[in-house]
């Protein structure tokens, strides 16, 4: 078993700006102290080590009884709590916050509350199921400990916004703000805070405090890419807007595509530059005329608003919707129209491939219809951004006027996407988000052409913008391994998760890359991590069906990137299924192999725990076969409470792989209550059984101790502290009843 220890520095729910470039932080940004948070993955699981519980479990494959997403979402939680660590009343505290379907399965996620506030503005359990009603991964950004008990705050919500636009001297116009009572936990303590949110022109920003509601003191002040959760539309920015189309009609427009160097197969020098955005003959030959799809015509007037991308003017320099008295958009790059028209194009393009051609309806959820962009905002600085409060992205004019270049457009499209795919839960945990917003540049880029594989551009990212003096860009072929190469510094680290998906993309293809991409996106959270990401994503390639060389091409790229999957290894024979039924009080274990060749035995084995598995038996296989074959196998006396089945597939040659988990439940005849759970040096009964023997056995099934139990005796304490650390079932059997339970002795 793999066995990886780093540790995972965390600010407090709060990104930096998801920008294209680092920004430099600021005097009046004040942040609290980091969370040095260590993990290890142990299985199928990574586990934090702060909690000792799960905060990803990849591979679950736990059957439940079919129901409504959110019904058998929580039947797992419930299931599961002793692993999560979760008490009935955690449980009860998660409230359904959005449901996603899509080919891959169903992604739940469920908000933490503490009395009737969000807590650390998206702390999130996330559940996805497959086909057949099984729950495979599952992210828990929970948190655990609260204590809090007065959540009536003395201050008010305008005396909350007071503190952070004196603190960051605000002047300019805002164009998203909003103010809501939470409940924040960090670095083990409670706090009730007012999270406020504005985005401003001047300090420009996306700023987010977190303001005491008692004491009315600054926490945190950072420029942040926020999200607002109201269950109320939120208000749209100030500004100009063209708005809801009236008519929807085809215009003609010139765009670079993806960028000017690229397509001249240039290096960045001589008559090939910005030239404070002059023309150039050799530039304005590189200039594309298309076809602008679904622009908007109203009373004589066109203008660049459509179903995928809608002009907007919400940043200084105010420039305007650059609306036209034709279709035609026909601009040289000098001038300001031309970036409107490039960024529409670039865009549109991007989100109907997603929503079309892929076939993954992902939209801003701030607000319906297209993209929102600016083309000419951070009041002309060389920077572009996306911002969650809003769902808008911008774009900046210093250097190379970032919206002449694709990639910087579609990557801070990717932000937004990664945004809306998880409905507010994005994440830059290992800057998780810049590689994703670098390999959906890099993914459009390379589909262009105009590079081979032995140019050094072939692997660059920001080709135009960047790689250039204005500031050296970033590549897609970095050579740091995960996690040992991670530098704390998002916009770097982001490059080992795009690199590895661009090897992927050029191993199975643009459109099966991509898909399996955005859909694995779609189970994560905001506290996801690139491992998390690339089992999700491989996950995603088995639920959307990819064939096996497909799927082991990208286990191969991302286990040699240093993330950690769990074993996939080809074997003779093909098992296209696996599963177990009551029969009485039997489990029916039944499997079907498509194909045989040179197969030896399937061992049965079995878990309490879904963690330490036992073989229970073993069948004889048929060995050489080109059909169908199936397989019985009957657990006599399994588990009261929870069994977790898996197969050992073996060939004559030694090689060994296993199946996906299965799940059965066996009722336990009265109620057993263990605690504490885990346990040190003692164990509590609570039992309506009075009067019996009470066994402990470890999962090989030998007995380790025994206690004879007398009328009377109420809850029943059992020493555990000279047992070895482990899962351990417990069994009390009294008057031809009996009852069994699970607990996890720790030291």
């Amino acid at each position: 078993m793999n066995r990886i220890l780093i540790a995972c520095f965390t600010v407090l729910c709060a990104l930096t700006t998801i920008a294209q470039k680092p920004v430099a932080t600021r005097s009046f940004e004040q942040l609290m102290p980091a969370e040095n948070d260590n993990w290890a993955i142990q299985g199928n699981m990574r586990v934090a080590a702060r909690t000792g519980h799960p905060v990803a479990v990849y591979n679950a494959y736990f059957r439940v009884n079919a129901g409504s997403p959110e019904s058998m979402a929580r039947e797992y939680l419930s299931v599961s709590k002793n692993i999560f660590g979760f008490t009935e009343a955690d449980l009860e505290n998660l409230r359904l916050h959005k449901i996603r379907t899509d080919e891959a399965g169903i992604t739940v996620r469920l908000r933490q509350t503490w009395k009737g506030l969000p807590v650390n503005k998206n702390a999130e359990v996330t559940v996805h199921i497959s086909d057949g009603n099984v729950v495979d991964f599952i992210m828990n950004g929970f948190e655990y400990g609260i204590h809090l008990q007065d959540v009536t705050p003395v201050i008010s919500r305008s005396a909350a916004r007071t503190q952070l636009a004196t603190r960051i001297d605000l002047r300019g116009d805002v164009s998203y703000e909003s103010t809501e009572l939470m409940v924040l936990h960090h670095g083990q303590q409670d706090y009730l805070v007012y999270r406020v949110n504005i985005t401003a022109v001047d300090p420009l920003g996306d700023w987010e405090a977190y303001v005491d509601a008692k004491s009315g003191t600054l926490l945190q002040v950072r420029d942040v890419a926020a999200y607002h959760h109201s269950k109320k539309q939120p208000a749209l920015p100030k500004g100009p807007y063209a708005y809801r189309p009236q008519v929807l009609v085809n215009g003609t427009g010139n765009v670079f595509a993806p960028d000017p160097l690229t397509t001249a197969h240039a290096a960045y020098g001589g008559s090939y530059v910005d030239g404070s955005d002059a023309n150039a003959a050799v530039l304005t030959a590189q200039l594309q005329s298309v076809t602008l799809l679904d622009i908007t015509q109203s009373a004589g007037v066109f203008s660049l608003v459509g179903p995928y991308a809608a002009i907007a003017d919400f940043e200084a320099p105010n420039k305007g919707l650059f609306t036209q008295a034709t279709s035609t958009f026909a601009f040289d790059r000098n001038a300001d129209n031309f970036e409107a028209v490039n960024t529409y194009y670039l865009i549109d393009q991007s989100m109907r491939y997603l929503n079309t051609t892929l076939g993954l309806p992902i939209m801003p959820y701030q607000y319906i219809g297209g993209v929102k962009f600016d083309p000419s905002g951070l009041s002309g600085a060389d920077n572009s951004h996306y911002l969650g409060g809003s769902g808008q992205l911008a774009f900046g004019e210093g250097g190379v006027d970032d919206a002449e270049d694709a990639d910087v457009v579609i990557h801070e499209l990717g932000h937004g996407i990664h945004d809306w795919v998880t409905s507010g839960g994005l994440s830059q945990v290992n800057g998780l988000s810049e590689g994703t917003g670098d390999y959906w540049a890099a993914s459009y880029s390379r589909f262009k052409g105009g590079w081979v594989p032995a140019d050094a551009a072939y692997n660059w990212t920001f080709n135009w913008d960047g790689h250039n003096p204005f500031w050296p860009g970033r590549v897609v072929n970095y050579a740091a391994i995960y996690p040992g190469g991670l530098v704390n510094a998002i916009h770097t680290d982001g490059q080992i998760w795009a690199t590895a998906m661009m090897k992927i993309w050029d191993d199975i293809g643009r459109q099966k890359a991509d898909k399996a991409f955005w859909t694995g996106l779609g189970m994560t959270n905001s506290t996801s991590s690139q491992n998390d990401a690339a089992n999700a994503v491989f996950l995603a390639a088995q639920n959307l069906h990819y064939t096996n060389a497909e799927r082991q091409k990208i286990y191969n790229r991302f286990t040699a990137a240093g993330y950690t999957l769990p074993s996939f290894i080809f074997l003779p024979s093909t098992l296209v299924k696996f599963d177990a039924v009551k029969s009485g009080e039997q489990a029916r274990l039944t499997w079907i192999t498509q194909t045989e060749n040179n197969t030896r035995s399937f061992i049965i084995e079995r878990s309490a725990d879904g963690k330490q598995f036992e073989p229970i038996g073993e069948k004889a296989a048929a060995g050489q076969s080109v059909s169908a074959r199936s397989y019985i196998f009957y657990d006599k006396q399994p588990f009261a409470g929870l069994n977790y089945y898996r197969l050992k597939q073996t060939d004559a040659d030694g090689k060994m792989a296993y199946s996906a988990v299965v799940t059965l439940k066996f009722d336990v005849t009265g109620s057993l209550v263990l605690y504490p759970n885990p346990a040190n040096d003692h164990l509590t009964l609570k039992t309506g059984l009075t009067e019996g023997m009470i066994y402990l056995f470890d999962l090989n099934g030998r007995q380790v101790a025994a206690y004879h139990v007398t009328a009377g005796s109420g809850n029943i304490t059992v020493p555990v502290d000279r047992l070895p650390e482990g899962m351990y079932v417990v069994k009390m059997v009294s008057a031809g009843s009996e009852v069994r339970g699970t607990f996890l002795k720790k030291k």
